[in-house]
């Protein structure tokens, strides 16, 4: 990386940068060390190239098209690719709305690789919302309107208890539902498709309560007081 001095912030809307600087972080230190940025092209007030580094670890992660590579290995692509939820991308981003409530407010919502594909349909619907498409390889464009992607072999490297909507195709990963669990804020919610039993008592043991459940779909809300309290 160049020596020079990070701009702070993101690769997102130039112009609320400042609001998302405190979102992602180093997918090698873990959510208690984020992320700084040294831009070298904006068009639209998004950061088009760049570089992102870590204080902590001084790894340092691109970003090319307008997409955050934080993937640990950029080469990397995993053994077997993500099954998408098959159904109209409008229908899926009409029903992510309507369980998480967020589409009359400014707002963040963080979408994971199976739900992926509706980003751009979700930012069309929904202007007023940023979303954070995370997956392990590209799936469309990083410039798609307000939408902001990050490639990553581990789930969500995101602050934590800090989103207010949160979208997952977990079938039967109890694991990526704890992992999505602690990005949700306090009044947030999750949203859970092709979701097992399991992956829904997950949520509750995460310290969620779940709102309805219907046909592998679900909806939890993280409850003031709900947070957990560590030593």
């Amino acid at each position: 990386m160049p020596e020079t001095s990070f701009t702070s912030g993101r690769w997102l809307k130039w112009n609320v940068f400042f609001e998302l600087t405190d979102l992602l972080t180093c997918p090698t230190c873990g959510p208690k060390h984020g992320l700084v940025l040294l831009v070298q092209e904006v068009e639209d007030r998004r950061v088009r190239t760049g570089w992102l580094g870590c204080p902590n670890c001084r790894n340092d992660y691109p970003v090319n098209d307008g997409v955050a590579d934080l993937r640990l290995e950029a080469s990397a692509t995993p053994e077997v690719a993500a099954r998408f939820i098959e159904t109209d991308d409008d229908e899926l981003a009409l029903k992510v709305l309507a369980l998480l409530g967020l589409n009359e407010r400014r707002a963040f919502v963080l979408v994971d690789e199976r739900i992926a594909h509706v980003a751009s349909a979700l930012s069309e619907l929904a202007p007023e919302l940023e979303v954070i498409a995370v997956s392990s390889t590209p799936v469309g464009p990083g410039n798609a309107g307000a939408v902001s992607r990050v490639l990553a072999e581990r789930p969500f490297p995101l602050v934590e208890f800090k989103l207010p909507g949160v979208a997952i195709a977990p079938g039967g990963n109890p694991g990526l539902v704890a992992a999505a669990a602690r990005r949700v804020a306090t009044g947030g919610r999750l949203a859970l498709f092709d979701a097992t039993a399991e992956d829904i008592e997950e949520a509750k043991r995460s310290g969620l309560t779940i709102l309805a459940v219907e046909s592998g779909t679900a909806v939890a809300e993280r409850k003031p007081d709900s947070l957990p309290i560590f030593s």
